[in-house]
């Protein structure tokens, strides 16, 4: 892991907030695909947010697994529900049969 950290400083990846280049590190998290919610509130200003996944395994009782655990200011839970507005609109698009090969 520390290898892959490395890599991804040595590649000079950044990302531009206001005027400044920020470098991007990569700590080697895993992605995960959420199915659940288990915390969505706001107080004092901040979002709280905690997804899960379900797992169902043969034999087992039905478990919802916490992935992530968000806490965010307001104004960045508005530019992340702009960003997914964009995403899930894009998505939804129906594809232009005229483009196809």
């Amino acid at each position: 892991m520390v290898d892959e950290v490395k890599a991804v400083l040595g590649t000079g990846k950044t990302i531009k907030i206001g005027n400044v280049d920020w470098i991007i590190v990569d700590d080697g998290v895993l992605p995960v695909v959420p199915s659940a919610f288990v915390e969505a509130r706001h107080y004092d200003g901040l979002v709280y947010l905690s997804l899960a996944q379900t797992v169902i395994d043969e034999g087992n009782p039905p478990e919802v697994r916490v992935c992530t655990r968000m806490r965010m200011g307001l104004s960045f839970a508005q530019m992340m529900h702009a960003q997914l507005g964009r995403l899930i609109s894009d998505a939804l698009k129906p594809v232009d049969q005229s483009k196809a090969n």
